[in-house]
């Protein structure tokens, strides 16, 4: 999506615009900075003889929680797949701080974890997108907008099942002494999914905002290995399992080498 938007905004009405790229401080910018070249020769080669304008491209770290950019300075935000990570990927304080922690024995809610759990993450989301919310709209110009994309659920008690074999995994290993009990005890995947209702009240009840549509865009995992309708293009169930596992890990990677280790990740 974000490279979608940067062609269209490199090719429309031939405007000098800014892009603001943010990411954790952890993120390897050097690495996008160095494949912008590439990038722009490709867009022109594709479309040439089209004039177009300026795009100047810049990074900005830190966590979207807070304040990144001056007051009333950005025309359009768009944050995709990152809003269902908690601020600094903390997992509620209800979980695992006091005398009166929750414990429980997956890694993540499932359909058997208490109320009491999913009121506490419930919470927690709360707390993180109402403050993202309030910190955007001090950085947006008058009259400017906001495209989220975030990772949700259309039913309340359903709980997604990626989670939860990354959960038996880390249990395999367990058995096999390549963790150690303690350490996996004490980790939980800081994520939460929201229905559509939750993310429509904590909007309306935030107040910076006027919600103009709000949709979900059911997605299957392997939506992209079923041919596209062209049995010549179709993969079989193995390669169809590697490809999701890569699209699994390289979103839990980071979180899941740090606690654990990098050893872990090829085991």
């Amino acid at each position: 999506m974000e490279v979608e938007i940067l062609e269209r905004t490199f090719y429309s009405f031939h405007l000098i615009s800014n892009s603001n790229l943010n990411d954790l401080f952890e993120n390897d910018f050097n690495t996008i900075f160095k494949s912008l070249p590439q990038y722009q020769k490709t867009l022109l080669e594709e479309k040439k003889g089209l004039k177009t304008g300026s795009c100047f491209i810049n990074a900005t770290p830190g966590t979207f929680y807070n304040r990144l950019f001056s007051t009333s300075s950005i025309h359009f935000f768009h944050f995709s797949y990152c809003l269902h990570s908690g601020q600094e990927y903390n997992v509620p304080e209800k979980l695992i701080e006091g005398e009166e922690a929750l414990r429980w024995d997956n890694i993540y809610l499932t359909r058997t974890s208490p109320v009491s759990m999913h009121k506490a993450y419930l919470e927690q989301f709360q707390k993180d997108f109402k403050q993202f919310l309030k910190s955007r709209s001090e950085e947006l110009v008058t009259g400017g907008g906001m495209l989220l994309a975030f990772i949700g659920r259309q039913d309340t008690s359903e709980i997604r099942t990626a989670w939860e074999l990354i959960d038996m995994s880390l249990k395999d290993l367990l058995l096999e002494k390549l963790v150690e009990k303690e350490t996996l005890e004490c980790f939980n995947m800081p994520n939460y999914d929201p229905s559509m209702e939750e993310v429509k009240q904590v909007i309306e009840k935030e107040g910076s905002f006027i919600l103009q549509k709000l949709e979900t865009v059911p997605q299957d995992w392997d939506r992209n290995t079923n041919g596209g309708g062209n049995d010549k293009n179709k993969v079989d169930e193995n390669m169809r399992g590697e490809i999701e596992v890569k699209y699994v890990r390289a979103v839990t990677e980071p979180l899941l080498k740090t606690h654990f280790g990098e050893r872990i990740m090829d085991a």
